[in-house]
């Protein structure tokens, strides 16, 4: 896939790269790509749950959608309604999906791992009308949670529950305005489509929300449209040649991109099947899915891939159907891309960047790329793609070859962080700059076009593959997940013996990062120990925003400094307490 690098007569053309323009955007609704897949491969199989013992064919899931839709439909849900849900791997989340499509709404995904806070606080900020629910599964517990929402987001007209596939949650405390989901879908027929709220759904209607957590605070909700994610799962099916005959092992969860549109968006495209192996990752149900179903690909990120192959079973696993992979989510070093490539074998392994705010992958390799380009590259852009190096936090573009901040445009850009105009408005800008000579100037219609600012440092090498240098924002992305530090920077400090705390990445092998906390003690106050600081954490934040490793100032024999190391301005310098780490670990 080649991209077209922009001249100039400067002898080092300006960091400005377009995408092919071939071919042209999708521009249907979920809910029309689904009746096709009906027509076209009815009886094949679209969604298989390991978990739940079922298999969904195209026309199960199409009928099952629409009893949904209809469900919705008569509790108010229509064109521009938000529907919250938060599930594991299950059937259910397709068929949710699929009904908010037809009917013009939107489904919002939550992490199953939030904590508490974390869920009433985001829920108040989207006010959905309806929440698809399950009272929990594995170690996550939502009995306790449900009744609060009910109580605190008053929003919420329905809970529709459905039970734990192992019997072990049951919603014991009251809880208003529920009913289980298959009762939810009993009285509706698939022949009720015909009576479906007459709504003309646009490609461009929002259809999915999720969160992100963006530098600081609270995650921030980004509006997906039908055409962002259909497209960039067109472009991934393109680049990895997908068929209809594959079966996708899908061990991510569907809360975040990764699963909901490099998963489910890019096999309805190509009317694939997805295997979901467990509600939650589980590395031996992976593997025997894998063997079980004949899977023909395997996506996950790169601890994922790590647990895999260290598993017990994974020699004596048939994995001899697997023709492609994508690995995603956190630094890939270039001795894991070789051992995965090698180990499963993957005859195919794509690598990519993105973000949620562009619909996932901007960039991918691809399979004719050369093993250095895979290993030191995040690939060339996608078609319908612009991009630009620029100076960061502006819109001046910087020469080629030269370390600026990503800015992109295209098809797959976020409208908005719904409810967060300031936050938006900082995401998403106007260039000026556009107007002058060897810029990209203006649109169709006499506008600028629009960028979002990535917060990614990097450069563009001679052949327009994209080098990651490293992120503007101080995200640190574990296992997959994006974590902002302020949050838990702010929990931390709320601790009686802590009076600052700073939160950086650690590279690390397993997860691609780890969290490390650099912490002043309050004087007169006692240390706590790590595992009670851990412990504090958790108590109201996910399990996985817990430090691994907590340095105090002054601490390790003077390899920690006494003082915060700062910038000219007075603020703590994260990039000097990063270089310590070499001594420290």
């Amino acid at each position: 896939m080649a991209s077209e690098m922009v001249k100039s007569e400067d002898d080092r053309p300006p960091s400005i790269l377009y995408g092919p323009t071939t071919p042209v955007p999708l521009q249907m609704p979920f809910g029309d790509l689904l009746d096709y897949h009906v027509e076209v491969r009815g009886d094949r199989p679209a969604v298989i749950s390991h978990p739940q013992g079922l298999t969904l064919s195209w026309r199960q899931l199409s009928d099952r959608s629409i009893k949904m839709a209809s469900a919705l439909a008569k509790d108010g849900v229509g064109k521009g309604s938000l529907v919250a849900i938060s599930l594991g791997s299950r059937a259910e989340y397709f068929e949710t999906f699929f009904a908010c499509a037809r009917l013009g709404a939107a489904l919002v995904m939550l992490n199953y791992a939030y904590a508490e806070s974390e869920m009433l606080a985001l829920l108040k900020v989207v006010s959905p009308k309806v929440m698809v629910a399950s009272p929990g599964f594995t170690f996550y517990d939502n009995t306790k949670v449900l009744p609060k929402i009910a109580d605190q987001v008053p929003s919420i007209v329905k809970f529709v529950i459905m039970d734990d596939l192992e019997g072990k949650y049951k919603l014991t405390a009251p809880l208003a305005r529920h009913i289980h989901y298959e009762d939810y879908l009993r009285p509706y027929s698939p022949l009720d489509k015909a009576a479906l709220p007459k709504v003309k759904v646009s490609p461009h209607d929002m259809v999915n929300v999720q969160f992100t957590s963006g530098s600081t605070g609270l995650p921030k909700p980004v509006a997906l449209s039908h055409y962002n994610i259909m497209n960039c799962g067109r472009n991934i099916w393109q680049q990895t040649r997908m068929t209809a005959d594959d079966k996708i092992c899908l061990p991510v969860p569907l809360f975040h991109s990764f699963g909901m549109i490099v998963g489910i968006s890019s096999s309805t495209v190509a009317g694939s099947a997805l295997v979901l192996p467990h509600e939650i990752f589980n590395v031996k149900k992976t593997l025997e899915c894998i063997q079980r179903y004949k899977c023909t690909a395997i996506y996950g990120v790169p601890t994922m891939f790590i647990t895999e192959m260290a598993d017990k079973t994974f020699k004596d696993t048939d994995r001899s159907t697997i023709k492609f992979g994508i690995i995603a989510g956190a630094a890939m070093p270039p001795e894991l891309l070789k051992r995965i490539t090698s180990a499963f074998p993957l005859p195919r392994l794509y690598t990519c960047w993105g973000m949620t705010e562009l619909s996932s992958f901007a960039t991918m390799m691809h399979e004719t790329d050369t093993f250095e380009k895979r290993t030191t590259t995040a690939g060339r852009l996608f078609p319908n793609f612009v991009a630009k190096v620029v100076q960061p936090n502006t819109g001046k573009v910087v020469p080629w070859g030269e370390k600026g901040e990503f800015v992109v445009s295209g098809y797959g850009q976020m409208s908005e962080y719904l409810h967060h105009k300031k936050k938006t408005d900082e995401a998403l800008r106007k260039h000026e700059e556009d107007l002058l000579p060897g810029g990209v100037g203006a649109l169709d219609d006499g506008g600028l076009r629009t960028w979002m600012h990535t917060g990614d440092e990097g450069f563009f090498d001679a052949e327009g593959y994209f080098i990651i240098s490293g992120r503007i924002k101080d995200l640190v992305i574990r296992g997959g997940e994006n974590i902002s530090p302020m949050e838990i920077e702010d929990r931390l400090i709320e601790h009686e013996a802590i009076i600052q705390a700073q939160i950086i990445g650690v590279p690390d092998d397993r997860y691609g990062e780890e969290l490390g906390a650099f912490l002043e003690l309050k004087e007169g106050s006692s240390r706590p120990s790590d595992d009670e600081l851990r412990a504090f954490v958790r108590e109201k934040l996910a399990r996985f925003k817990a430090p691994r490793y907590l340095w105090w100032l002054g601490d390790k024999g003077g390899k920690v400094p006494n003082e915060w190391p700062k910038t000219a301005s007075g603020k703590v310098s994260k990039p000097d307490l990063r270089k310590l780490l070499k001594s420290l670990l």
